[in-house]
């Protein structure tokens, strides 16, 4: 707690909606009255927070990684940028402040050092929130003797939002470290249409940063108690990332194929719709990881591209696709089959499985030349699947 108590004389403001005590995390945490949230790694606690309920420190039981969140109102700070070094200089932390666009708004970044009890690095971020005139403040960091907790702490920081209508984008410190390049033009072919679309110069490499970033802080929880919530914040984490970089193409394949088969079809657009993505995701050829050390994970924007793919890359496409179009599409994943497929509440007959919602979707298998609601009878024990639902 000595730590705390020299940190205590860093922060002091008003309210907040936070109320809670000491509280193990495997849920994002949301604030509805500034309008951001954290989608965490599981198990972090606040281990303490300043009476005016404005500032938060939170440390995890099994990770020497400790997180601080502030709302700050800095009125001599001109932009998020002086706000982050205002707040660095108070800690007496050094390291250089950087200034950047993310979900439209200016916000800061630094890399530093700072020594209260012992010597600490880590990364911190500033962005505006939706009251105006108010930053929420992160700084995440650990021992520096403490080696290997770098992907740990950009992921916990990365998991920030500050617009749920920009919900599904790269994170900020991605967005950060990969700006856009310019336009790369694809070629896709569904149910025999030529459909032309493109991604960012940078979204293949950009997303398998997010791939390997978020596995490396998975496997921390291979003998957790939290496993099975950690493998899921895994998928919404590579989601929230990949989904973002394919909305031009989702526009593209939708304008391409949906009009001609609402025509067609009518009422039954919507699941041909989704058999024409099930179909052409069939096709894909199949690949995965050479190295026990590297995830199966192919991220989208490379298997659009035509690299190869195993199921859990495939069902997420098509959920991302789905999901473009309101159509309300999750994932299942199963360790006991090693396996992934993808559901949608698209009525239609066949095999389903209920969701947390209590609402039925249909099966989609990814892997096999098969239509929806079709599912061997070897996966088809509905307790071995881990539902994934994205926003």
């Amino acid at each position: 707690m000595a730590r705390f108590c020299t940190l205590k004389k860093f922060f002091a403001l008003s309210f907040i909606f936070f109320a809670f005590a000491a509280l193990s995390f495997s849920e994002p945490i949301t604030d509805r009255d500034f309008g951001f949230s954290l989608d965490v790694p599981e198990g972090f606690e606040i281990s303490d927070y300043t009476e005016d309920g404005m500032s938060y420190v939170f440390s995890h039981p099994n990770i020497p990684v400790t997180l601080i969140m502030k709302i700050t109102s800095d009125q001599e700070a001109k932009s998020a940028k002086e706000v982050l070094k205002n707040n660095l200089t108070k800690l007496s932390a050094k390291g250089d402040t950087d200034s950047f666009t993310w979900s439209g708004k200016t916000c800061g970044i630094s890399n530093f050092s700072m020594v209260i009890d012992t010597s600490y690095t880590g990364w911190a971020i500033t962005a505006p929130v939706r009251l105006s005139g108010y930053y929420v403040l992160l700084l995440c960091y650990a021992p520096t003797e403490k080696k290997g907790c770098e992907q740990f702490i950009i992921s916990t920081l990365n998991s920030l939002c500050i617009d749920e209508n920009l919900r599904n984008q790269p994170g900020i410190i991605t967005s950060y470290a990969f700006p856009s390049e310019g336009k790369k033009a694809i070629a896709l072919n569904i149910v025999g249409k030529q459909i032309k679309t493109s991604i960012d110069k940078v979204d293949i490499e950009a997303s398998k940063f997010v791939v390997d970033l978020e596995y490396a802080v998975l496997n921390l929880y291979a003998n957790h108690k939290m496993w099975k919530e950690a493998w899921q914040r895994y998928y919404r984490m590579i989601y929230r990332d990949n989904a973002g970089r394919l909305e031009q193409t989702a526009a593209d394949v939708y304008n391409a194929v949906y009009p001609e088969l609402k025509t067609k079809y009518h009422e039954e657009a919507d699941i041909k719709y989704a058999q024409a993505l099930l179909t052409w995701v069939q096709n894909f050829s199949y690949e995965r990881a050479k190295s026990k050390n590297e995830s199966d994970f192919t991220s989208l924007p490379a298997a659009i591209s035509g690299t190869g793919s195993d199921c859990d890359s495939r069902s997420m496409l098509v959920s991302a696709l789905l999901n473009y179009t309101g159509i309300d599409t999750a994932i299942l994943i199963s360790r006991e089959y090693s396996h992934a497929v993808v559901v949608t509440d698209i009525p239609a007959p066949g095999q389903t499985f209920t969701m947390e919602n209590g609402r039925e979707y249909i099966f989609g298998e990814t892997t096999a030349h098969v239509t929806w609601g079709m599912i061997s009878q070897d996966h088809a024990d509905r307790t071995k699947w881990i539902p994934v639902s994205f926003y």
